[in-house]
Protein backbone atom coordinates (compact mmCIF):
# COMPACT_ATOMS: atom_id res chain seq x y z
CA UNK A 1 0.00 0.00 0.00
CA UNK A 2 2.24 2.54 0.43
CA UNK A 3 4.32 1.98 -2.72
CA UNK A 4 1.01 2.72 -4.36
CA UNK A 5 0.95 5.52 -2.45
CA UNK A 6 4.59 6.80 -3.28
CA UNK A 7 3.83 6.34 -6.42
CA UNK A 8 0.40 8.26 -6.59
CA UNK A 9 2.18 11.20 -5.12
CA UNK A 10 4.59 10.73 -6.58
CA UNK A 11 2.84 10.94 -9.80
CA UNK A 12 0.68 14.30 -8.72
CA UNK A 13 3.65 15.75 -7.57
CA UNK A 14 5.66 15.83 -11.18
CA UNK A 15 1.85 16.81 -12.63
CA UNK A 16 1.61 19.32 -10.60
CA UNK A 17 5.65 20.35 -11.38
CA UNK A 18 4.74 20.15 -15.23
CA UNK A 19 1.52 21.93 -14.40
CA UNK A 20 3.09 26.16 -15.28
CA UNK A 21 6.61 26.22 -15.58
CA UNK A 22 6.16 29.86 -16.40
CA UNK A 23 6.97 29.63 -20.09
CA UNK A 24 4.80 31.55 -22.09
CA UNK A 25 1.62 29.39 -23.43
CA UNK A 26 2.36 29.57 -27.35
CA UNK A 27 0.25 28.08 -30.17
CA UNK A 28 1.22 28.05 -33.51
CA UNK A 29 -1.05 28.78 -36.27
CA UNK A 30 -0.89 26.18 -39.32
CA UNK A 31 -2.85 28.40 -41.79
CA UNK A 32 -2.65 32.25 -42.27
CA UNK A 33 -5.70 34.27 -43.18
CA UNK A 34 -4.39 37.18 -42.61
CA UNK A 35 -2.98 37.37 -45.90
CA UNK A 36 -4.89 36.76 -49.54
CA UNK A 37 -4.07 37.34 -52.63
CA UNK A 38 -0.78 38.96 -51.82
CA UNK A 39 -3.21 41.44 -49.51
CA UNK A 40 -3.19 41.99 -45.88
CA UNK A 41 -6.87 41.78 -44.56
CA UNK A 42 -6.87 44.15 -41.71
CA UNK A 43 -5.99 41.01 -39.01
CA UNK A 44 -2.95 42.06 -36.78
CA UNK A 45 -0.45 39.07 -37.72
CA UNK A 46 1.60 37.87 -34.01
CA UNK A 47 4.94 35.92 -35.13
CA UNK A 48 6.93 34.74 -32.52
CA UNK A 49 10.72 33.36 -32.60
CA UNK A 50 14.08 33.95 -32.76
CA UNK A 51 16.14 37.51 -32.94
CA UNK A 52 19.78 37.66 -33.42
CA UNK A 53 21.33 40.81 -33.17
CA UNK A 54 25.10 40.55 -34.44
CA UNK A 55 27.55 43.27 -33.80
CA UNK A 56 30.47 44.38 -36.14
CA UNK A 57 32.78 42.59 -34.00
CA UNK A 58 31.19 39.12 -34.70
CA UNK A 59 29.47 38.90 -31.12
CA UNK A 60 25.45 37.88 -31.04
CA UNK A 61 22.82 38.57 -28.76
CA UNK A 62 19.71 35.86 -29.23
CA UNK A 63 16.38 36.83 -27.85
CA UNK A 64 14.42 33.01 -28.30
CA UNK A 65 11.24 35.26 -27.50
CA UNK A 66 11.02 37.83 -29.57
CA UNK A 67 7.15 38.76 -30.65
CA UNK A 68 6.61 40.55 -33.96
CA UNK A 69 3.47 41.85 -35.23
CA UNK A 70 2.18 43.04 -37.88
CA UNK A 71 -0.92 45.53 -39.04
CA UNK A 72 -2.23 46.80 -42.37
CA UNK A 73 -4.91 46.65 -44.81
CA UNK A 74 -7.45 46.34 -46.13
CA UNK A 75 -8.11 49.92 -46.34
CA UNK A 76 -6.76 52.85 -48.69
CA UNK A 77 -3.75 51.98 -47.82
CA UNK A 78 -3.98 47.86 -48.29
CA UNK A 79 -0.40 47.94 -49.93
CA UNK A 80 0.99 49.63 -46.56
CA UNK A 81 1.71 48.21 -43.37
CA UNK A 82 3.23 48.45 -39.80
CA UNK A 83 5.89 46.46 -38.31
CA UNK A 84 5.61 46.31 -34.00
CA UNK A 85 8.87 44.49 -32.35
CA UNK A 86 7.56 44.40 -28.66
CA UNK A 87 10.64 44.42 -26.26
CA UNK A 88 13.36 44.38 -28.93
CA UNK A 89 16.83 43.93 -28.07
CA UNK A 90 20.04 44.10 -29.64
CA UNK A 91 22.32 43.87 -26.81
CA UNK A 92 22.22 42.61 -23.50
CA UNK A 93 23.37 45.44 -22.40
CA UNK A 94 20.05 47.25 -23.91
CA UNK A 95 16.76 48.16 -22.40
CA UNK A 96 13.92 46.45 -23.67
CA UNK A 97 11.37 48.88 -25.77
CA UNK A 98 8.40 49.00 -28.53
CA UNK A 99 9.88 49.90 -31.88
CA UNK A 100 7.80 50.15 -34.80
CA UNK A 101 8.55 50.26 -37.91
CA UNK A 102 5.93 52.91 -39.84
CA UNK A 103 4.02 52.51 -42.67
CA UNK A 104 6.48 50.50 -44.91
CA UNK A 105 5.22 49.37 -48.75
CA UNK A 106 4.42 45.59 -49.47
CA UNK A 107 4.10 43.52 -52.58
CA UNK A 108 2.27 40.38 -52.76
CA UNK A 109 1.60 37.08 -54.09
CA UNK A 110 -0.85 34.08 -52.90
CA UNK A 111 -0.52 34.07 -49.16
CA UNK A 112 2.77 36.04 -49.09
CA UNK A 113 4.11 39.85 -49.42
CA UNK A 114 7.61 40.94 -49.32
CA UNK A 115 9.42 44.15 -48.55
CA UNK A 116 12.90 45.90 -48.90
CA UNK A 117 14.22 49.23 -48.14
CA UNK A 118 17.28 51.38 -48.23
CA UNK A 119 16.74 52.83 -45.16
CA UNK A 120 13.74 53.17 -42.62
CA UNK A 121 13.44 55.18 -39.79
CA UNK A 122 12.05 53.79 -36.78
CA UNK A 123 9.73 54.56 -34.45
CA UNK A 124 10.09 53.52 -30.50
CA UNK A 125 8.46 54.43 -27.19
CA UNK A 126 11.55 54.86 -24.78
CA UNK A 127 11.21 55.18 -20.99
CA UNK A 128 9.50 58.35 -20.08
CA UNK A 129 7.78 58.83 -23.18
CA UNK A 130 4.07 58.53 -24.31
CA UNK A 131 3.48 57.17 -27.61
CA UNK A 132 5.61 56.20 -30.51
CA UNK A 133 8.27 58.77 -31.46
CA UNK A 134 10.93 58.76 -34.59
CA UNK A 135 14.22 57.78 -33.89
CA UNK A 136 16.78 59.30 -36.88
CA UNK A 137 19.87 58.21 -34.85
CA UNK A 138 18.62 54.45 -34.55
CA UNK A 139 18.03 54.90 -39.00
CA UNK A 140 17.50 50.68 -40.18
CA UNK A 141 19.44 49.89 -43.45
CA UNK A 142 19.30 47.25 -45.22
CA UNK A 143 15.74 46.26 -44.39
CA UNK A 144 14.45 43.11 -45.68
CA UNK A 145 11.33 41.38 -44.75
CA UNK A 146 9.30 38.20 -45.98
CA UNK A 147 6.28 36.51 -44.59
CA UNK A 148 4.94 33.43 -46.84
CA UNK A 149 2.29 31.58 -45.14
CA UNK A 150 2.66 31.19 -41.22
CA UNK A 151 6.73 31.90 -41.33
CA UNK A 152 8.38 35.35 -41.26
CA UNK A 153 11.57 36.99 -42.10
CA UNK A 154 12.94 40.22 -41.08
CA UNK A 155 16.92 41.26 -41.23
CA UNK A 156 17.88 44.93 -41.00
CA UNK A 157 21.25 47.02 -40.23
CA UNK A 158 21.49 49.49 -37.45
CA UNK A 159 24.19 52.18 -35.88
CA UNK A 160 22.93 51.67 -32.52
CA UNK A 161 23.92 54.90 -30.36
CA UNK A 162 26.79 54.12 -27.70
CA UNK A 163 26.74 50.36 -28.75
CA UNK A 164 27.76 50.02 -31.80
CA UNK A 165 26.74 48.47 -35.14
CA UNK A 166 23.78 45.33 -35.41
CA UNK A 167 22.93 43.24 -37.99
CA UNK A 168 19.40 41.49 -36.81
CA UNK A 169 18.01 38.57 -38.32
CA UNK A 170 14.57 37.47 -37.05
CA UNK A 171 12.78 33.93 -37.51
CA UNK A 172 9.14 33.45 -36.69
CA UNK A 173 6.00 31.73 -37.05
CA UNK A 174 2.38 32.98 -36.76
CA UNK A 175 0.63 32.56 -33.75
CA UNK A 176 -2.57 31.83 -32.20
CA UNK A 177 -2.75 35.30 -30.14
CA UNK A 178 -5.34 35.02 -26.92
Amino acid sequence: MKKILFLLFAAAAFAACNDDDGAPKIRYASTNDGIVNGHLQGINMFFYGRAVATDDTGDAYTDDEALFEFAGGPSGDSEYFSLYMHKTRFAASMPPFEMKIPHTHYTGKGNSIAFSEESIVPEAILPGQDGYQPLPSYTLSEVERTIDGVNCRVSFTCNVPNLGTYRMEYEGKLIIKE
